[in-house]
């Protein structure tokens, strides 16, 4: 006996939400270049950038009079530092994709201009790379978007 609902748009709106596949969702987001910018966008520019801060909210440490004075004008005393002397850290971060999860990396060795070597993950820790509970609200609130989108595209495919 034939379905009632055969080769109808519900049935084959149903197949559709049935093919929907939580890792091929996941991927087809993440694997973006243009969304990996963004996320890393999160960190560099408004946690380090705009208020230096690491995956906890905290902030990672304050220009002194020292540095403004002495060292870079730019770099005004008491405001919090933002790790971007050359943007060589910045763009040595990357995004790398598992199965249902994400890494973030970088090359935390800094050389300064008369050729010090500084670890940065050993001086502020690994978490000057990691999400800050606003980033991560604002990331859910992308992939929540983007998750919709891919649904409705599955959705209208057929």
């Amino acid at each position: 006996m034939s379905s009632l609902f055969e080769n109808t748009k519900v049935m084959n709106l149903l197949r559709n939400v049935s093919q929907f596949e939580t890792r091929e969702v996941w991927r087809s987001i993440f694997s973006e270049a243009q969304f990996q910018e963004f996320i890393l966008d999160l960190i560099r520019i408004h946690q380090l950038f705009e208020q230096g801060i690491d995956e906890t909210g905290d902030v990672i440490g304050y220009y002194s009079w020292a540095t403004e004075n002495m060292y870079n004008p730019e770099k005004v005393e008491g405001t919090p530092y933002t790790l971007k002397d050359t943007g060589a850290f910045y763009r040595s971060m990357e995004v790398t994709l598992g199965d249902l999860e994400l890494t973030i990396d970088a090359d935390p060795m800094k050389t300064d201009k008369t050729g010090n070597r500084t670890n940065l993950f050993e001086k502020y820790g690994e978490g000057i790379i990691g999400l800050a509970d606003e980033s991560k609200a604002k990331l859910r609130e992308e992939v929540l978007e983007r998750c919709y989108e891919q649904v409705r595209k599955l959705l209208r495919e057929h």
